[in-house]
């Protein structure tokens, strides 16, 4: 069995990064699209999740 990452899959599983997502496209709509699509493109959850963060926080 491989190793898993629960963080990942808590990120994932629980639609917090869709959610996350969500709230960017409200403040910065092209960005949520960009990591919307390097999500599509396989890039990182992680690195999608902490970017979305990371923007998120020069929002607020």
């Amino acid at each position: 069995m491989l190793p898993i990452d629960m963080e990942i899959v808590m990120i994932v599983s629980n639609l917090h990064l869709p959610s996350k997502l969500s709230e960017l496209s409200k403040v910065d709509p092209h960005k949520a699209i960009e990591l919307m699509q390097a999500w599509g493109w396989k890039k990182g959850v992680k690195t999608i999740w902490n970017d979305a963060n990371n923007h998120l926080s020069k929002h607020v």
